[in-house]
């Protein structure tokens, strides 16, 4: 079976209420990962858990959520969008239901489980609506509104789960998504319309060796990237075997799928010269804006010294730059070529990271929140004309396919630089003190004048032998922060040199899609 779309049909309702039909779902699918990220120790302990155990809520809804995008494109050959999405918000709210059932933390997993195979194929298929109910003239727009879902709702969810656990309860996290799971699934029943789908015997067979791969590699993935820094990577022979398992598992994939006759995923897609250089850039914009989602709280708690509360505060007014951005860029890349939009985006990043090198153990609030607006709304300067660009080329048939690649595979790049990050930061800081205590010498007059004033500070009130060790110590804490701070740094600047380093990828973009037959 395959799904053919009829235009005709989209364009009977006002493209608008489609894109907020469908967006709803795509909102909550992705809120529900962040907004549970911040209840993490209330759950840990309402259930007697640890931090590791309790962040298993977190990973098995994503890795549940990520094992379905593989198959997007054949539900939608098979069903069609209009059932996958009414299955899929079903299940996400039935994940739900359960979450608010479990009586321990076992329970509670594999509800998330549930709920995260019930999110996979939203916002794939989310996206493959948008692309088909507006004129290719107006796409600018469709992603713009994408864009408001795919990067407002993951820096927008721990607010909202913050709020509803500061002031309810972890499990309103849950509750708040039944009546909007409700809501979504009578919007779609109703408004989107039906896709006719035509036999095909090739569509029957379901590619199992492919799947089993991908999903094999996927979740040594995720064990690799969650479980990495607690037992020191590579150190650890398992670490080694579950990431020999998944470079086996992926390889086995791509060449299972280009030689099978019936591939899960037609990954030739990839041939596409918008499609490949878009998603590659696409990605970057998402390693951007998560590294710097982790990077800027550890800079401002462990630097700072602000409190968890109030460095998630300082982090806000990004999904407010974001949500501007958004809308703002969705109208003017009708006007300004979607390329020169992502190279000027691109450009922001790269100066608003750079700007953030000039940060320091004294730095105000409004220095940390000023850099971070400057970096989403470029961001979001570049998200929408990058997207829109990746799926230009491509015919209508392969939208929900290309869209569920799309998202497979910034998923995987997101999760590895936001796993690998915070290893960064720690073996950074290592190697920046290893150079510092090097320093650390009478010999070096700069130092010894620092010791000697120390000494006469803690002399006043300390023995001479106890001011010296206090002295000495007091040097070294500062020799240690002043490392970490080279190491954030050093993340920053090689944040910015990424975003300089795509942008010869957005020049080889096409501008323009090619004339099709009418189907």
């Amino acid at each position: 079976m395959k799904e053919v779309v009829d235009t005709k049909q989209y364009k009977k309702i006002n493209p608008y209420i489609i894109a907020f039909t469908v967006l709803l779902p795509a909102f909550l699918a992705l809120a529900a990962s962040s907004a549970t990220n911040v209840c993490q120790p209330n759950i840990a302990g309402y259930f007697g858990a640890t931090p590791y155990e309790a962040n298993t809520v977190v990973t098995s809804y994503i890795i549940s959520g990520g094992l379905m995008l593989p198959i997007t494109g054949f539900l939608v050959k098979n069903f069609g969008k209009k059932k996958v999405m009414l299955y899929s918000i079903a299940l996400f709210c039935i994940g739900a239901i359960f979450c608010l059932l479990a009586v321990n933390l076992p329970m509670l997993i594999l509800a998330r489980i549930v709920q995260g195979i019930g999110s996979g194929c939203i916002l794939p298929v989310c996206q493959a609506v948008l692309l088909e109910s507006f004129a290719i003239e107006k796409r600018g727009v469709a992603m713009g509104l994408f864009g408001i879902a795919a990067m407002f709702s993951p820096l927008a969810g721990p607010f909202m789960g913050g709020y509803l656990t500061d002031n309810l309860s972890w499990q309103w996290v849950f509750i708040i998504n039944i009546p909007l799971c409700i809501l979504s699934l009578l919007l779609v029943k109703i408004l989107l319309p039906e896709s006719e789908i035509v036999r095909e015997k090739y569509n029957k067979r379901f590619d199992y060796a492919g799947y089993i791969s991908v999903v094999v590699a996927m979740a040594c993935l995720q064990i690799v990237l969650d479980k990495g820094e607690q037992f020191n990577w590579f150190d650890t022979p398992w670490i080694c075997i579950l990431t020999g398992i998944c470079i086996f598992s992926f390889i086995f994939f791509i060449v299972w799928e280009l030689e099978y006759k019936y591939p899960l995923v037609d990954i030739r897609i990839f041939k596409d010269r918008n499609y490949f250089f878009g998603t590659f850039v696409s990605s970057f914009l998402n390693i951007m804006l998560y590294s710097t989602l982790l990077l800027v709280p550890m800079f401002s708690q462990n630097l700072l010294g602000y409190s968890p509360s109030a460095s998630g505060l300082a982090m806000f007014p990004r999904a407010i730059a974001c949500f501007v951005g958004l809308i703002i860029v969705g109208e003017v890349s009708r006007y300004v070529e979607n390329r020169v939009l992502t190279i000027i985006g691109l450009l922001i990043i790269g100066g608003s990271l750079i700007s953030m090198t000039s940060l320091n153990t004294t730095a105000s609030m409004q220095s940390i929140i000023i850099p971070n607006i400057i970096l989403c709304f470029g961001v979001a300067v570049a998200f929408i004309p990058i997207t829109s660009l990746s799926f230009l080329t491509l015919p209508a048939s392969k939208n929900a396919e290309a869209a569920g690649m799309h998202a497979l595979f910034k998923n995987i790049v997101t999760a590895m630089a936001t796993a690998l990050s915070a290893t960064f930061i720690s073996r950074a800081s290592q190697v920046h003190s290893n150079y510092l205590v090097g320093n650390l010498s009478p010999n070096n007059p700069l130092f010894y004048h620092k010791l000697a004033m120390a000494q006469h500070k803690f002399s006043t009130y300390f023995a001479p032998f106890t001011a010296a060790k206090k002295a000495g110590g007091s040097l070294y804490k500062q020799m240690l922060l002043q490392a970490k701070l080279c190491s954030f740094y050093d993340a920053f600047q090689i944040l910015a040199l990424l975003a300089i380093l795509v942008i010869p990828m957005v020049l080889i973009l096409k501008t323009k899609a090619p004339k099709r037959k009418a189907a």
